[in-house]
């Protein structure tokens, strides 16, 4: 089923809530756009979340609690949370800071009872903002000053910590991290200049890993066991492969869907304890566009991303399988 809300801008965001599928993305009139798929089924159910000239830049969805939680950037770069209670369509908006506060995509997750959003703020510092579950109170703290992060921001619970993982200076790659319960935040610098464009983070297995790919258009992978502050790197792809990327873990493998600069949507994997890692072809060139969203959902990979004339894409594909199945969701 294709409904018929028009077409996306930017980035889509994928993820399981309950027993969906849901993608959040931006409409190409600025209004933010949130599309269901029950587990199982291949019909798209449309809802939009916000009306014109509300949205900018590329929405992040999650599971928090019992909701679906979409962080979005607003008007005059000011920061947005909308939640809607599982099996409801009735969505609530909060602003959680106001006009200049996030200058990037937004990046929120559960961690701990809380949801947590990270954020590029004023300058290019790193912001984060956490509530308790069933509160309607944020709480912001800087995890970083003036001139430290740029452009691509990601935030997860690994362990008992929350992470993020930020583009720093002169395109470095900057690691931050802190307890659950505590308001002290740790940096570690994983790679240094010249390493880092788009910045994905996630937890696979008893490590934190890192998907980035550089300016140079590699695939590049760090990952650091957990309590350790020891990091590996690993080069997934090579020079001119790859342009943006998102990690996720699926079963038992760390995934990793990325766009090349053929616009065409690759696929990698490695099994969990193995620092081999397959290549699949999605989809060829000039079908995909800006930055995919990898996840699990039930027992498939799933992958939202922007197509050909800003069309809104779902591939998936069971677990211990290799062929891919697509759909247009708009």
């Amino acid at each position: 089923m294709v409904n018929s809300m028009g077409t996306i801008t930017g980035s889509p965001s994928v993820a399981q809530v309950g027993n969906a599928t849901v993608i959040a993305a931006t409409g190409s009139d600025n209004s933010l756009q949130f599309y269901w798929q029950p587990i199982g089924s291949q019909g798209w159910n449309p809802e939009q979340v916000a009306g014109p000239g509300t949205t900018f830049g590329s929405p992040s969805v999650a599971q928090v609690g019992d909701s679906t939680v979409i962080a979005a950037q607003g008007p005059d770069n000011s920061l947005l949370f909308y939640w809607q209670p599982i099996g409801s369509q009735q969505w609530n908006v909060e602003q959680v800071a106001g006009l200049g506060a996030t200058l990037s995509a937004p990046s929120v997750a559960q961690v701990g009872d809380s949801t947590v959003i990270a954020a590029e703020g004023p300058v290019g510092s790193l912001l984060f903002y956490w509530q308790p579950i069933g509160s309607q109170q944020w709480n912001p703290e800087e995890v970083a000053g003036p001139e430290t992060t740029y452009g691509s921001v990601s935030v997860a619970q690994v362990g008992d910590s929350t992470v993020i993982a930020a583009q720093g200076p002169e395109h470095s790659l900057a690691f931050y991290w802190q307890p659950i319960g505590s308001q002290q935040w740790n940096l570690e610098q994983v790679a240094g200049p010249g390493t880092t464009g788009y910045v994905s983070v996630a937890q696979a297995g008893d490590s934190t890993v890192i998907a980035v790919s550089d300016p140079d258009g590699s695939l590049l992978f760090y990952w650091q066991p957990i309590g350790s502050q020891q990091w590996n790197v690993e080069q997934v792809a090579g020079p001119r492969t790859v342009v943006p990327t998102s990690v996720a873990q699926v079963g038992d493998s760390t995934v990793i869907a990325a766009v090349n600069s053929f616009g065409g949507l690759l696929f990698y994997w490695q099994p969990a304890d193995s620092q081999q890692w397959n290549q699949e072809q999605v989809a060829g060139p000039d079908t995909t566009f800006a930055q995919p969203s990898v996840a699990q959902v039930g027992n498939s990979t799933v992958i939202a991303a922007t197509g050909s004339d800003n069309s809104l894409l779902f591939w998936w594909q069971p677990i211990g399988s290799q062929q891919w199945n697509r759909e247009q969701v708009s």
